[in-house]
């Protein structure tokens, strides 16, 4: 199989490396695939120095390395770089493309999106191709800029058109349509007969809450007094990151005894430090940065009593299912992801976006009602168990080998 992804390679002493979770995706493609070329970007070291929130792993530990190719592209972004690389990636992704049985592109994006360019080349050699994407680019730029400057909000409004016309021509194209999460599914899958409803996760089944643990911190829950909340992930626009903060805020000032705390890194670091230094809420709020570590990541998860989010954009955040497999409720802004991850078992609940008094509101319900945050802990211990990565990379691979005639 070729993939085509948007991660990128970093090239340090010789050695190409990956980003560690997306190490085991090529993993779990190759339980079912004999051989898997990997396309992606090569970053160049400037910029890849500077991704402090990025946990690299050396490609050659992959297990079974001679399984996998990897095909460094150019990094091109800028549109004049785009077009002076076009004529000869397009070539040699021609070439791969010719080459191989099972071809997936993993597209979002305009200028520099490689993984859009081999499906134009696929279409071409009349090759049937599956798309892949976790988030909707056009409606994600227009969100993120919507209160910038009158210029960039010009930029994005065109960008944001031209990808989406770009987009859509390719996923008509495709063979089979593979949405993570429902926002994407709902947004794309019109647009493909052979659509599913997929999910990219990179947890495996031993990483579920144990029962026992699970029963300790129903327990703990209905008699501690405290609430324990945390959030996983960047903290960039997209987050809403200061709507997390306003929500704690409220919660706490209508007198529920909480402690918050986000792990991540990310642009909005310093405006976060500087709005909970001015509301006060140094005692309540702790940011603890990145973890780079898996384990503990996943510890402190389950550690929490309920995962706060204030996701603003259409996307398909993995730290929701994390969340879940910990037997911790998820509890945020509404979304179709968020919504079909809890629909059939239950363990989360939601106010519309952006209304971060109404969260900080339902936050104080539920501590007010022990009971009630006991049983969306059940279910969400119950919900996490269907997530693993071997059985959902085991369903996709067997809808390309299905599809890809």
């Amino acid at each position: 199989m070729l993939l085509v992804l948007p991660v990128p390679f970093r090239s340090v002493n010789g050695q190409l490396l990956f980003e560690a979770q997306a190490c085991n995706g090529l993993e779990r493609w190759a339980d079912s695939f004999d051989f898997v070329t990997v396309a992606g970007l090569l970053m160049p070291e400037h910029l890849a120095a500077q991704q402090k929130t990025t946990v690299w792993r050396d490609t050659a530990t992959l297990a079974g390395p001679e399984r996998f190719e990897f095909v460094p592209l150019p990094w091109a972004y800028s549109i004049p770089s785009f077009l002076s690389h076009y004529r000869s990636t397009q070539a040699l992704l021609g070439r791969l493309v010719q080459r191989s049985r099972y071809l997936q592109f993993c597209i979002g994006g305009l200028v520099g999106d490689w993984a859009a360019v081999a499906a134009i080349v696929a279409h071409q050699q009349k090759r049937a191709y599956a798309i892949h994407t976790d988030w909707v680019e056009h409606k994600h730029l227009l969100q993120v800029t919507k209160d910038a400057s009158l210029p960039k909000r010009s930029k994005a409004v065109v960008l944001s058109f031209f990808m989406e016309k770009y987009n859509a021509w390719i996923i008509r194209r495709a063979a089979l349509g593979l949405w993570h999460g429902a926002d994407c599914y709902t947004a794309y899958s019109p647009l493909c007969d052979n659509s599913f409803l997929i999910h990219d996760i990179h947890t495996d089944a031993s990483d579920v809450i144990a029962p026992a643990e699970l029963a300790a911190k129903v327990s703990h829950v209905t008699s501690e007094q405290t609430i324990r909340l945390c959030y996983a992930g960047r903290m960039e626009p997209m987050k809403a990151p200061l709507d997390w903060i306003k929500a704690v805020e409220r919660a706490y000032r209508l007198g529920v005894d909480l402690k918050a705390t986000w792990i991540g890194a990310g642009s909005l670091m310093e405006e976060m430090q500087r709005l909970i230094a001015e509301r006060d809420l140094g005692s309540v709020i702790e940011l603890v940065g990145f973890e780079s570590d898996r384990d503990k990541l996943l510890k402190k998860i389950r550690e929490a009593h309920l995962m706060l989010f204030t996701h603003i954009t259409p996307e398909s955040p993995r730290c929701l299912i994390e969340a879940l497999i910990s037997g911790t409720p998820i509890i945020g802004y509404q979304s179709d992801y968020a919504e079909d991850l809890v629909k059939d078992i239950g363990g989360g609940e939601f106010v519309p976006i952006g209304q971060w008094e109404r969260l900080g509101d339902l936050l104080a319900t539920l501590s007010s009602d022990r009971h009630h945050l006991a049983r969306l802990i059940k279910q969400a211990g119950k919900n996490g168990k269907r997530f693993n990565s071997e059985a959902v990379f085991r369903e996709r691979s067997e809808l390309i080998k299905a599809h890809l005639v």
